[in-house]
């Protein structure tokens, strides 16, 4: 057995194990191979990955670096590329490679190559040193095991820490192998000693690598080095050779020629393979004789070995020769011996080598940021270390903003303010952070700008800049303080006081209720057009269509929206479809939600959680509770998958709506805790969604008054708020039966004032129109305007309120005595209550028309689906189920259904879990049993 591999025979097994079912069952598993460096995880992995590939495996092996971190997905992305059959050409890789700036594409279309290939035969798919991967390969990895459940993939992951690998699990159902690697036995490491002696070693040199404490990349460098000695005919060189690790590498280091100690440093420094002719562009001093024995001699000495290219940025067929530090520890001793500027220098070289030749401004900005972190002493080289670091944020902030917002803070850190590009680095600093939504570090920066400028327009233009920073903070009043004081202070300029006064307004519409906010919204959109700044007028915009929406006049909303979207490429489409759908116009915004997914695919890119979210909301309000709740579940993994919770609290509520509609309330309190602990939750303007709900779970729950205490708040400051929540027709019928069945009459009519208010508001609008017409009936007792309301509701979309206008006048039919009316108006809404699936509303139609002495057939088949097995499948997870079966991939059956793949992907592991399978093999035969025909 090779050296690495000695003592791991039985760790061996277990990961062969885990294959050979995998593959077997043709379901997914994860084998996390752990342990401290050096000690013989890649070279299990790698061996494991050899004997896959023996049995007819496609075999995927990324190699994480910190050098490659900034990058985004490299490792995953160069891995498709790699070894002697590559997943993919080079066309698609360029698609690849030009969709890494957008991780949900990225995700996408590595996805499909990966379930096309694990298609055609078993897949492994190991990534080796997974905690140096960067975040947006962590997020494409997560992404990934949850595309690819039910396929022969088995995931490999190589870690210091084994939770690194466990976090990435999130809801994926497989088995999991740990195999966690401890200190070789003495006997290991003396075999190893023999297979590289040729002998036993003796007494003395069983102590010396006694001293790797059973860590066999120790074991094996400090054996290299006796023989090295020994074949150099120094007699007693073996005691001499020092028993820590570094020691023995600067000893290895100085008995290399000057010309080879500088190659072993600049493969060190560098950290991952680098391309011979990139070598020797680096190392220009060199003649080309004598080339070949200086590569010769740092491969003999152990300190470098051959590799192939791992250069991402490269797409050509060809594959040039590269040079490759022989083992991460190795580099870093290596390190450990050179002088900090040594190290520095050769930092800078890689960078400018990576910006000027390789275009590669995110493997340059690695090696800037090495190369000032190396050093405290500050130059003015710094400036151009600077621009290389900020290139790279600027390209980063949409694909991974926490790293571009790291290289943007560590430019403005690299120069001073006595360099002549300290304000224009500060300025192009700002605007990453504001981006990137890293609100206090943008306002450090903001303030460190200001203190050192006198002109009063560029001073503004910080402002500007510093406001939308406190904008994303939810720091309204800070806002609003500063920038007041700068329009107060001195003219700052047409576009910097349009963009100041529309940042204003749009600040305003969260903290001042009803006409002011409209009025100011309407004065900083005229200031704005006049300025002909577009960005002032895309910020005004936005605040005319919130303001217009917290009043509930979503006609005006509309328009504004709409104008806001062609101005500021397309990211207000949810506020758009949002609006249609507060219009009763579902039919226009299920088209905008089709035309997009049909326009861009899988290019959605950053609108895709706000897209998703309008999807929800559609869904919900259409009554298609299965379909909203998976895609709330899909959107709540995307946020976690982005770090992202943005929509979480809408997916929440959407989770909590479905579960009390089924009279299920304790899952609904389950989810409305989760919900009230959500980070960055907007308070101001979500905060009665919640109250909401904790009412509504108040009702479910029989407690009246707690249900009173918590909406008639909510009513009564429906007018006044800062939100559009208080004015949902929706919550209008639940508030006025709360108010009624407590008595508390002056709550009852609050409902009915704004219900009417907000009619008047939205003219033309079946569902806003319908139920003001039904809470003002029933509070006067008149059944031609409860008549009236009910003909009005049944032309509403929403099968929720055409059953609840039924569902009353049915009610007051039959207690009026008109019994074959009443009862055919509550049989149409127990039909609307059933496809709704809003179990408790519906419940209680039968009960009613039981007490009447009425029996439905249809009523035996609305039995609660079970937990398990097909029956417990909703409609929609059968349909995806059934087409996975069929042999359609995960995007196929989206396109085939017209959704996201994130949600065939949520439907399918929901499915998976029902029926207990593991592989899309045997899902169909489960299916092919028992829903044949």
């Amino acid at each position: 057995m090779a050296a690495p591999l000695r003592g791991r025979s039985k760790s061996m097994t277990r990961v062969l194990s885990t294959v050979r079912g995998a593959f077997r069952s043709g379901s997914s598993a994860v084998v996390v191979v752990s342990g401290p460096g050096g000690i013989g995880k890649s070279a299990l992995v790698n061996q494991a990955c050899w004997e896959a590939a023996a049995m007819g495996a496609r075999v995927v092996h990324a190699v994480c670096d910190a050098v490659a971190q900034v990058s985004p997905g490299a490792p995953v992305i160069a891995a498709l590329r790699a070894g002697p059959e590559p997943l993919v050409g080079v066309a698609e890789y360029e698609q690849i490679l030009q969709a890494r700036d957008e991780p949900l594409l990225l995700a996408e279309r590595i996805a499909a190559v990966l379930e096309a290939a694990a298609g055609d035969a078993p897949l492994v798919v190991a990534v080796d040193d997974l905690q140096q991967a960067d975040r947006v390969s962590l997020f494409v990895i997560r992404t990934l095991m949850g595309r690819l459940i039910g396929l022969p993939v088995v995931w490999m992951f190589a870690a210091r820490e084994e939770h690194a690998a466990l976090a990435l699990l999130g809801a994926q159902r497989c088995r999991v192998e740990l195999v966690p690697l401890g200190p070789l036995a003495a006997a290991d490491v003396t075999a190893i000693a023999m297979d590289r002696l040729g002998h036993a070693p003796d007494e003395r040199l069983r102590d010396l690598i006694g001293a790797a404490g059973g860590n066999p990349l120790l074991a094996v460098q400090i054996l290299h080095s006796v023989v090295r000695a020994g074949k150099a005919g120094s007699a007693g060189s073996a005691r001499s050779v020092p028993l820590e690790f570094t020691a023995v590498i600067a000893q290895r280091l100085a008995d290399l020629s000057d010309a080879t100690r500088d190659l072993a440093a600049l493969i060190a420094v560098a950290g991952r393979p680098l391309p011979l002719r990139v070598v020797t562009a680096l190392m220009p001093q060199l003649p080309d004789t004598g080339w070949e024995t200086v590569v010769a001699e740092a491969r003999d000495s152990g300190l470098v070995q051959p590799a192939e290219s791992a250069d991402a940025t490269k797409s050509s067929e060809s594959a040039d020769s590269a040079l490759a530090p022989s083992h991460h520890l190795v580099s870093e001793a290596v390190r450990a011996t050179l002088p900090e500027d040594t190290i520095r220098t050769w930092h800078l070289r890689l960078a400018r080598h990576y910006l000027q030749t390789a275009g590669d401004p995110f493997s340059a900005a690695a090696h800037v940021r090495a190369a000032v972190t190396t050093t405290t002493t500050v130059t003015t080289a710094d400036a151009a270390s600077a621009e290389v670091l900020l290139t790279a944020a600027e390209q980063l902030t949409a694909a991974s903003p926490d790293d571009a917002a790291d290289l943007a803070a560590e430019a403005f850190a690299a120069v001073t303010p006595d360099q002549p590009e300290w304000l224009a680095v500060g300025r192009r600093c700002l605007a990453v952070l504001c981006r990137t939504e890293r609100a206090d570090e943008a306002i450090g920066v903001a303030d460190a700008i200001l203190a050192r400028v006198d002109d009063a327009d560029l001073a503004g233009a910080v402002e500007a800049q510093a406001s939308a920073a406190l904008w994303v903070a939810g720091r309204l009043d800070e806002l609003l303080a500063r920038t007041g004081r700068v329009l107060a202070a001195a003219d700052p300029g047409c576009e910097v006081a349009a963009r100041l006064s529309a940042v204003r307004a749009l600040a305003r519409t969260r903290l001042t209720a009803g006409a002011d906010a409209a009025r100011e919204a309407s004065a900083a959109l005229d200031l704005a057009r006049a300025s002909g700044d577009a960005e002032a007028v895309a910020l005004a915009l936005h605040a005319v269509g919130q303001a217009a929406r917290n009043e509930g006049r979503h006609h005006e909303a509309l328009r504004a929206f709409r104008e806001v979207r062609t101005t500021s490429v397309g990211h207000h489409l949810a506020e758009e479809i949002t609006s249609l759908q507060f219009l009763d116009r579902y039919d226009h915004a299920q088209t905008l939600l089709d035309e997009v997914r049909a326009a861009h695919g899988d290019t959605v890119g950053a609108i895709l959680p706000a897209l998703q979210c309008a999807q929800i909301w559609q869904d919900f309000n259409l009554g298609r509770g299965d379909e909203a709740e998976a895609g709330a579940r899909a959107l709540l993994e995307i946020g976690q998958q982005l770090g992202n919770g943005v929509y979480a609290l809408d997916a929440a509520i959407v989770q909590i709506s479905v579960a009390l509609l089924r009279g299920d309330a304790v899952t609904a309190a389950a989810r409305l805790d989760f919900a009230a602990d959500l980070p960055g939750a907007d308070a101001a303007l979500r905060q009665p969604g919640l109250t909401v709900m904790r009412g509504w779970l108040a009702v479910a729950r029989g407690d009246l008054s707690g249900a009173t205490a918590a909406l008639a708040p909510v009513a009564q400051g429906a007018t006044r708020s800062c939100g559009y929540w208080p004015l949902w027709p929706c919550w209008m019928g639940l508030f006025y039966e709360v108010g009624t069945a407590a008595d508390d009459q002056a709550f009852a009519q609050t409902v009915v004032d704004v219900a009417e208010l907000a009619a008047e508001r939205t003219p033309g609008v079946a569902s806003f129109e319908g139920l003001a017409l039904n809470v003002r009936a029933r509070s006067k007792g008149d059944r031609e305007l409860l008549r009236q309301s009910a003909d009005i509701l049944a032309r509403s979309p929403r099968p929720l309120l055409r059953g609840f206008g039924a569902d009353c006048l049915g009610r007051a039919l039959l207690a009026d005595g008109d019994r074959d009316t009443g009862l055919a108006l509550l049989d149409s809404a127990w039909d609307d209550y059933h496809s709704a699936d809003a179990r408790v509303y519906r419940d209680s139609v039968r009960k009613l028309m039981r007490e009447a002495g009425v029996r439905r057939a249809k009523w035996s088949a609305a039995t609660p689906r079970p937990d398990t097995g097909t029956d417990a499948l909703t409609e929609a997870e059968r349909r995806v189920a059934l087409l996975v079966a069929a042999g359609h991939s995960n995007r196929s059956a989206a396109t085939e259904l017209g959704v996201s793949v994130n949600t065939v992907g949520t439907h399918l592991r929901s499915a998976f879990a029902k029926l207990g399978v593991q592989s899309r093999v045997q899902l169909a035969n489960v299916l092919h049993r028992n829903l044949a025909g």
